[in-house]
């Protein structure tokens, strides 16, 4: 029988925090659920420690035979989940002991919801730092919930809807990760378009300060993607964001073709225009870079 809920966790290489993820996902006041592992061919003895862990029997852990990349991995762990809901927890990040029960509850409370999640803080040491609650998107007509995405997401540290709790058919039959820069945003628009994304007004996710999506230099470098994408992240996000809605994901394709570019060009000129200023730095020439560095 599958179980109501799945976790899914990546994990390469990092024994130190992967504990505490695997840990708070069983610690879960909702037990009806699997923690799902799929470990990236780590080599720091991430192996010996998943054996502990599976003393609990509702771990089930997939050691891939060589490491297959970041989103390769990502996309591979969600597609292992067998939960009528699943969500993404990563390898350094924890939930709060209610996490599932009150995003299920919210993904269940009305008609039409495909995910629900709640708000996340960003600790490093003693440190907390709130990241505020994610926008709810919620209108009746899809396009206007994957507009707001965009309008909402460039404000939002992290993308903090990539980690909802959503339904577990619907994410398994979403086409796999594409190994872009912004593949999560992309994602996440696939979501908003298939339904509603509701919130919880509680603090339900901890984010490690300084993990690989602290900066866009650092993913880059885990997705093993060509270094100029980190000095324009924004312009390559918008060229991807206008690709997959345009002609690329088949999610889109109930709009027409019309309609797909118009909400594709949308989507795509807020990127870089909500990001300005750092876009501009990013082209300016490097003499003009370090005068507006000596200023700051």
């Amino acid at each position: 029988m599958s179980p109501a809920v799945s976790v899914a966790i990546p994990t390469f290489n990092r024994r130190e925090t992967l504990r505490r993820a695997v840990e708070s996902a069983l610690a879960q006041t909702h037990e009806d659920l699997e923690v799902v592992v799929s470990d990236n061919a780590s080599t720091d003895g991430t192996e010996d420690l998943l054996r502990e862990l599976g003393r609990d029997g509702r771990l089930r852990v997939v050691r891939q035979p060589v490491n297959r990349g970041m989103v390769a991995n990502l996309d591979a762990v969600l597609r292992l989940t067998r939960g009528d809901a699943a969500m993404l927890l990563s390898d350094d990040d924890w939930l709060d002991p209610r996490c599932v029960e009150l995003a299920l509850a919210a993904l269940n409370g009305a008609p039409g919801r495909v995910a629900a999640l709640g708000r996340v803080a960003y600790v490093g040491g003693d440190r907390e730092v709130e990241a505020g609650q994610p926008a709810p998107l919620t209108a009746d007509d899809p396009a206007r919930r994957v507009r707001d995405y965009f309008a909402a997401v460039g404000r939002d540290r992290g993308n903090t809807w990539f980690y909802a709790l959503a339904r577990g058919e619907l994410l398994r039959s979403l086409p796999p990760l594409r190994d872009v820069l912004g593949f999560d945003w992309l994602r996440v628009a696939e979501l908003a378009f298939c339904g509603r994304i509701a919130t919880v007004d509680e603090t339900l996710l901890f984010r490690e300060l300084g993990g690989v999506s602290e900066t866009t230099a650092r993913n880059v470098r885990e997705s093993r993607l060509p270094r100029l994408h980190a000095k324009v992240p924004h312009l390559v996000i918008a060229g991807q964001a206008f690709a997959d809605v345009a002609w690329r994901s088949p999610v889109y394709a109930p709009l027409g073709a019309r309609r797909r570019l118009a909400l594709a060009a949308a989507c795509a000129a807020g990127v870089p225009a909500r990001n300005a200023r750092h876009v501009l730095f990013h082209i300016a020439p490097s003499a003009l870079q370090r005068r507006w560095h000596a200023r700051a």
